[in-house]
């Protein structure tokens, strides 16, 4: 199982120097983002530095807002950052980081630009490349490749403005009930649930502020499930499925962060049988997508049949966080997974 296996990839990561003093290895904890997810970012970030092997490596927070970039302490005290080189500034030497452990969810580090970034100055990181984060952060791209891949998804349209002709012919496409998401954005920030053809206007007007493409799908009834897959460095692996339960219309900002009788059970109570096909086919996703490091893959299971809706490359690492809750179902302390994520990434071969 999981647990006894992941251990073994924490192997000891290459020593870095500086002249002839060896050094911890100088890591940078990546935060913020231009999104309104940047609050869970900066809990996601301490959470992931609280769980770095300090005697192992050398961790610093890189926080990115809209208005600059910067670097401070675990401990919060800023020191001098070079964007140009990613590196800190302390006691006068230049200290490149070489890792980047990223944090934000939303952009620019759910959806490629950072990776981008960081493959130019040749820095290695522990999600999916360029294009894996890319095609993941559009929700409409994420299902239209796995339709064509032949994996079960709602049917969908996607709208590049409210006045777009195909806004008209949507709900004929899709039926009702259906959704209306903004394609690019996380924490069900700007989505909402059409009943009758006479909200669709509103709904279009609420996710157009949040994203300059949105997604009308298709409404799929049933459980909602969720399972995370970590591969540190080895095939990667499903963690135990989680049920989430709410009062809500569906999944939204108040029901994961507000919510009082929002349950998240985990292992979710479900046939052993739904429990393996979640596991396999989110496996199947990660592995088709080329995701790396660690995801979350969301489905509705209808009673008859198992239906993807969404794919998470950077989940939530908070104390209220589902991956986490996964991990300990595991039996896996975070600190095993991050400091796994992080030695792998150090490897020369990847």
């Amino acid at each position: 199982m999981l647990g006894p296996v992941l251990p073994a990839f924490i192997c000891p990561a290459p020593p870095f120097s500086v002249g002839a003093t060896l050094m911890r290895i100088p890591i940078a904890v990546v935060r913020g983002g231009y999104s309104g997810e940047s609050v869970i970012s900066m809990q996601s970030a301490a959470n992931m530095m609280a769980a770095v092997d300090h005697a192992r490596f050398d961790p610093w927070f890189v926080t990115i807002t809209p208005q600059g970039w910067s670097c401070s302490t675990p401990e919060e005290v800023p020191i001098p950052f070079d964007r140009g080189g990613f590196a800190c500034v302390q006691d006068g030497h230049v200290i490149p980081f070489r890792m980047a452990l990223i944090a934000i969810h939303g952009t620019p580090g759910e959806n490629g630009l950072l990776q981008g970034y960081l493959d130019m100055l040749g820095i290695p990181y522990q999600t999916g490349g360029v294009l894996n984060m890319a095609l993941t952060f559009s929700k409409h791209s994420t299902t239209a490749i796995l339709r064509e891949m032949g994996f079960r998804v709602a049917p969908s349209v996607l709208l590049t403005s409210p006045q777009d002709p195909m806004a008209g012919l949507a709900l004929a496409q899709v039926g009702l009930p259906c959704f209306v998401k903004p394609d690019a954005s996380g924490s069900s920030l700007g989505i909402s649930k059409v009943k009758h053809a006479s909200e669709l206007k509103a709904a279009l007007e609420v996710a157009f502020k949040e994203c300059d493409a949105v997604m009308v799908e298709g409404a799929v009834q049933g459980r909602e499930l969720t399972c995370g897959v970590i591969a540190p460095g080895a095939p990667p692996q499903a963690l135990p499925v989680c049920e989430i339960v709410h009062s809500h219309e569906f999944f939204d900002y108040e029901a994961k962060y507000h919510a009082t009788d929002t349950r998240e059970i985990v292992p979710a109570s479900i046939p052993d049988a739904v429990a393996a096909l979640c596991q396999e086919r989110s496996v199947a996703i990660f592995k088709a997508l080329r995701c790396r490091g660690m995801a979350r893959v969301d489905h509705i299971w209808t009673g008859d049949e198992l239906v993807t809706i969404e794919v998470n490359t950077t989940p939530g690492f908070t104390a209220a966080s589902i991956l986490p809750k996964m991990l300990a179902a595991a039996g896996i302390a975070p600190s095993t997974l991050v400091n796994a994520l992080l030695t792998d990434a150090l490897q020369p071969a990847r």
